[in-house]
């Protein structure tokens, strides 16, 4: 009797079938080479005569000595399986089943249905004739076909012939997977098919003479899906990706890309892992690029190592053959607005309370080459050791802090600073904790030495010592209230936040400047230490910040419907110290500073802020922000932005994105983000996806700034077929990134 489940063991063949052409180019690696399969669990090798079983019928007699016949509504079940038939014969001295009319076999909601079967059972030998099926798949949704006969080849091993495979309904199967013959090893975890063809409406969209596939979800050598596309840059495209699988923790992906303006890219891509280390190695290479006239690539290799408990590498390089490659080659403006590209390797200690860094770090800088900067590139740490340490369990309450840096800076330069530096910075604070609010006195000391080769800004100062002890408080109370609004019960806030600096002045004029520059005022730099960036210059402090926030908290879900929130801080002194080029602020208070957000309706998510000039009520920043949900797929997301400094003077800029129905089954999704200063589209997309329900469209067409007056412009046009595979370029990874709260239309329950 263990027919029935070898019987289910078949399926999962809608799933195996679409192995063949997974979307997923790069799946994960596995640590172990112990593989286990849910199919294979299936397929338990003990009898069922082992099992309770229940046999019903409405006629049951016996035909001799060990011969077993069951007419009329013949039903079998035992702990896994549902078995059915109108009638039902077994020998069990020849060890034979056979069952006619109506055979069904089901186990949880996967369904086989057939006309006749015959099958030795202990053999495994036999064939089920005329059957169909239906397999549950993720989400309730059902996949199914149907096969001229399936042939029980022995012990975990089946054939089908004339099979077939489709996730949608049986009445209207717009596409449907068909094959010639395939055949099932569940021992060696490995499946074929002959004459294999997809059609997508009555048309046949794919071929192939052959294929194999894997049984147990684990990795397998072949092709992936290809993807094609078109850009004004690249013309038209087609990558076709083969993927090597080596081991259970080792891989490749070899991926030829033609472009009709430039030529054919070569990428190739190896990853590897274990439990002490991991890394990847990729490479792209174009001989002869049509338009530039010249070899081109991008090489890139990562590798972290535990090769201790506490002691860790990491290395990091990255190559390109020139500035203007991912412009001209990537469709992706993360990729495109690189400017430093690593090379660094690094090692660290952990010591439990302390850990020690040390590096070796580097960077090919990319440039514009329309606004070319000489002398752009940063500074080169070679090396750099840092150390951390804290301790939070002195007497008394107090507690220890510590980072240190040594680090000798290089630079190609000869207009540039160059030499070492060594900074310090113990602390000890004691901080005070009640349910009501906090109290935090600090003394620090920083100590920063310079020892330099060179210092063209100052000739004279090679060598130099900076000591500038620290004192701060920080405090806070944390005040509640009930309080109703609109007959509705809420938690409102006040907590008010108080926070003084004190550092004495020291002339830094002659100090050069490697890594430090000036940061935005924010809420949260308004309680830093430091107002610069870096260790080179230090801010001279008498001063005081005052911050209040209110919040709208709703008692029985912990809701924040709304947080008000207010800042500024305050001197006592003039300020001295200033960046190189700049001249110290003489004014006695920054901006003033100010944030709203929350979740002020179910449907309406708001996040702004502002920075106003105290003196002469000018806006210096601002920026409102907001999110319209009225449910999945119906999204809306707009931001404002508006900088008037002397970084970027009147930056206004324009973000807007959605995601919204336009009739049933149809979303329309789109991103502006525009420039008012440059009167430009920094970046644009505008496309649409139709579900049918067992397949979907999906086009983008998207426009982005690759560099000063250039632009790029992709169209993307993909056809996905639920359960099995997508044909065409994938644009899933652009609209995540470009549509904050993006859905996948069959993620979203259609009407």
């Amino acid at each position: 009797m263990t027919v029935w489940r070898q019987i289910s063991c078949l399926l999962p063949l809608a799933i195996a079938s679409g192995v063949a052409w997974s979307d997923e180019a790069r799946p994960a690696l596995k640590l172990s080479t112990s593989l286990s399969s849910e199919v294979i669990a299936k397929d338990e090798k003990a009898s069922t005569r082992d099992l309770p079983m229940v046999i019903d019928a409405d006629q049951l007699q016996s035909k001799g000595k060990n011969i077993i016949e069951a007419t009329g509504n013949v039903r079998v079940r035992d702990m896994r399986n549902r078995f059915e038939a109108d009638w039902l014969r077994y020998d069990k001295d020849t060890d034979e089943l056979t069952a006619k009319g109506h055979v069904l076999v089901a186990r949880e909601e996967d369904i086989l249905r057939g006309e006749a079967l015959r099958l030795r059972v202990d053999d495994r030998v036999g064939v089920l004739n005329s059957l169909t099926y239906e397999i549950q798949r993720i989400k309730g949704r059902k996949g199914g076909g149907q096969a001229e006969s399936l042939r029980f080849q022995g012990r975990d091993r089946y054939a089908l012939k004339e099979a077939t495979y489709s996730t949608c309904p049986a009445d209207k199967q717009d596409w449907v997977l068909k094959a010639k013959d395939m055949v099932l090893d569940y021992q060696d975890k490995v499946g074929s098919a002959r004459q294999v063809r997809v059609e997508y409406l009555g048309t046949p969209i794919l071929y192939t003479p052959w294929v194999d596939f894997s049984l147990d979800n684990s990795r397998k050598s072949g092709f992936l899906s290809p993807s094609y596309g078109a850009s004004d840059k690249r013309g038209l495209e087609l990558s076709v990706p083969w993927y090597w699988n080596i081991a259970p923790d080792k891989d490749a992906t070899f991926t030829p890309r033609i472009m009709s303006r430039r030529g054919i890219e070569l990428t190739g891509e190896y990853r590897y892992l274990a439990p002490e280390y991991k890394g990847q190695m990729a490479l792209a290479l174009l001989p002869h690029d049509s338009v530039h006239g010249d070899l081109r690539y991008h090489a890139a290799v990562t590798h972290e190592q535990q090769i201790t408990p506490r002691l860790s590498t990491r290395i990091a390089l990255e190559d390109v053959s020139d500035s203007t490659y991912f412009a001209d080659l990537s469709n992706q403006i993360s990729k495109t607005s690189l400017v430093n590209l690593p090379r660094d390797f690094a090692l660290n200690y952990s010591g439990g309370w302390w850990n020690a860094l040390g590096r070796l770090q580097g960077y090919l800088t990319l440039q514009d080459p329309n606004q070319f900067v000489a002398g752009l590139e940063p500074y080169q740490r070679l090396p750099q050791v840092l150390l951390n340490a804290n301790r939070g369990d002195l007497p008394y309450g107090l507690k220890f802090d510590m980072t240190g840096e040594f680090v000798r800076f290089e630079h190609g330069d000869t207009t540039k600073a160059e030499g070492n530096r060594l900074n310090l910075y113990p602390s000890l604070s004691l901080p005070m904790e009640a349910n009501y609010g906090y109290l935090t006195p600090k003394l620090g000391w920083h100590y920063t030495q310079y020892d330099l080769d060179r210092n063209p800004d100052a000739p004279q100062m090679l060598s130099k010592t900076r000591s500038l002890p620290l004192f701060s408080v920080d405090g806070g109370l944390i005040m509640e209230r009930e309080w109703h609004w609109r007959g509705k019960p809420y938690t409102l806030t006040l907590e008010p936040r108080l926070y003084y600096l004190a550092v004495p002045y020291e002339d830094q004029a002659d100090l050069p400047v490697f890594d430090s520059g000036s940061s935005d005022l924010s809420l949260t730099r308004l309680f830093s230490e430091n107002q610069f960036v870096g260790i080179d210059r230090f801010n001279d402090a008498n001063q005081l910040t005052l911050a209040v926030t209110s919040r709208f908290i709703e008692p029985n879900t912990g809701l924040e419907r709304l947080r008000v929130t207010l800042g500024q801080r305050y001197y006592f002194e003039d300020q001295k110290v200033a960046l190189p080029g700049f001249v110290a602020s003489g004014s006695n208070v920054t901006d003033l500073l100010a944030q709203v957000s929350g979740q002020i309706t179910d449907r309406w998510w708001l996040a702004s802020g502002l920075q106003l000039n105290p003196d002469d009520g000018a806006l210096v920043r601002a920026n409102l922000g907001a999110t319209y949900q009225a449910g999945p797929g119906r999204r809306v997301n707009a931001d404002l932005r508006y900088i008037n400094n002397d970084y970027a003077p009147g930056l206004n800029q324009l973000d807007i994105s959605w995601q919204w129905p336009i009739k049933p089954r149809w979303h329309s999704l789109g991103r502006i983000n525009y420039s008012f200063r440059d009167s430009t589209l920094v970046e644009g997309l505008l496309g649409f996806e139709y579900n049918a329900g067992c397949w979907m469209w999906r086009g983008v067409a998207q426009r982005l700034v690759t560099a000063t007056g250039e632009t790029s412009n992709a169209f993307y046009l993909q056809l996905e077929l639920d359960g099995l595979t997508g044909f065409g370029p994938n644009p899933l990874d652009i609209l995540k990134r470009n549509i904050s709260g993006y859905l996948k239309s069959d993620e979203i329950e259609q009407p």
